[in-house]
């Protein structure tokens, strides 16, 4: 008797890729990087210690605060989400950054 079983993956169903990745930086040095904060575990403490620590290793960095950002909630509905996601992009694209530091814990 050859029976056969299927399986289904807690991950769900395999994605597409939605779009390009960017290459990973070489330094940070010089570049300029935004905070995108969601508003969970000390943010307000924890950007000023990466500010700190990112211009005691690369010169020339500029930080651009999480305040100069939309927070970026976790959870709400998908539209609101992009659409913020859209405000982010544009403001990070207007101000030339490099990378972004996004999150900070839940």
């Amino acid at each position: 008797m050859n029976t056969r079983m299927g399986v289904i993956s807690p991950e769900g169903l395999r994605l597409r890729a939605s779009g390009s990745v960017s290459r990973h930086l070489d330094t940070l040095a010089g570049k300029t990087i935004g905070e995108v904060y969601n508003n969970h575990f000390k943010g307000e403490l924890m950007f000023q210690t990466y500010r700190r620590l990112l211009r005691e290793r690369f010169p020339g960095v500029k930080v651009i605060p999480y305040d100069q950002f939309p927070i970026v909630y976790v959870g709400g509905d998908p539209a609101s989400q992009k659409q913020t996601a859209k405000e982010v992009a544009r403001l990070a694209k207007q101000w030339g950054v490099d990378a972004l530091i996004t999150g900070n814990g839940g």
